[in-house]
Parts: structure tokens; sequence; C-alpha cells
């Protein structure tokens, strides 16, 4: 008799497929761009500067009126100071005027007010550290002027800034540069 063995039936190696997601280093990636754009547009947005324009009141009449109205020549400069910012409307313009509470100030933004059709806002303290939080806090990115009379100009500058600046001239305004991060920057101008 023939001796025939019976090899026992083995399965054939089961072939273990792991299935690998081609797509998912792809998907990652994308996700990854996705993520750095929006932070950088975040970034990019966060980073715009508050330009605050600062003009003194233009001169008033002498007298014994302790809050005196503009006179002649301070009238000519509150049309010069209208004139200089006729066009500053629209996207890139001011977004608003900030006065103080004398009459100067007032009848110095009046006809700049009036070209551009903005009501002017009065300062309604004499605290400058309050105010230039309040205008940072309301205007962050924007581009706004301030007429106020010159012992206020001087602390508001250093309030917005923390930079002291030497005496203000009659004629003198101040671009206020405050970025989101980082240091002010002061530009000194004759008006």
């Amino acid at each position: 008799m023939p001796s025939h063995t019976t090899v026992p039936a083995v399965d054939p190696p089961a072939i273990t497929r792991r299935r690998r997601p081609f797509l998912v280093p792809v998907w990652l990636g994308l996700l990854a761009v996705v993520a750095l754009t929006a932070v950088g547009l975040a970034l990019w947005a966060s980073a715009s500067n508050t330009l605050v324009i600062v003009v003194p009141a233009a001169l008033g009449q002498v007298g014994s009126i302790a809050n005196a109205p503009l006179s002649a020549s301070g009238g000519q400069q509150a049309r010069r100071i209208a004139q200089r910012f006729a066009t500053a409307t629209g996207p890139e313009g001011l977004d608003a005027i900030y006065v103080g509470d004398t009459r100067r100030a007032k009848q110095t933004a009046a006809p700049l007010a009036q070209l551009l059709g903005l009501k002017p806002v009065v300062l309604a303290s004499t605290h400058a550290g309050q105010m230039a939080g309040e205008i940072l806090g309301q205007h962050a990115g924007d581009t706004l002027l301030v007429v106020c009379n010159r012992q206020f100009l001087a602390a508001l500058i250093r309030a917005l800034s923390g930079k002291r600046i030497e005496a203000v001239a009659e004629r003198d305004m101040y671009v206020v540069s405050i970025p989101r991060y980082g240091s002010a920057k002061i530009l000194r101008m004759r008006n």
C-alpha cells in the first residue's frame, strides 16, 4: 500500500492590507497652508496704525473774554486747515473729528467739519489719559483729527504716544502714528 501522506490543508498566507490613506498628507498640507494664511491675515489686519492728527486751536481775539472767539487771522488759519484736509474723505480720509470744549477749538474745526460732512465730537474731559484711551478704544486703525488748546495738546500727545514734546507753537500740528504693536511715532509739521 502506497503511503500517501496527506498534507494538512494550509491556508495561503493572508495578505494583510493596511489601508494607507493616500490623500492624508495632501489634506494635512492644505490644512496647514489654510491655517497659516488665516493667522497671517489676522496679524496683518491687527497691525494697522491709528493716525491722530493733533492741531492747536487757531488764534483768538485778544480781550477780556475768557472763552474768546477766533480772531481774523484765526479764521484764516481755520480755513487753511479746512483746505489742507478738504480731500480727506473716503476710506483713506478722516474718520472722525474731535474738538476741545473751547469756542476757539470748535470754530477752528467748523469749516473742515462742514466740508467733510462730519460732526465734531467734543472732548468732554480735560484728563488727557482718559481721552487718549477713549480715542484709541473707539477708533483703533482709524485716522482722526483733534483740535484743542495748546496745553491739552501736549498732554494728549504724551498720553497717546508716551513721548514728551517741546513747547507747542501756534502753527504746529502733529501726526501721531500709533501701531497696535510697537512704539508710536510723532511727526511735527508747520501749519
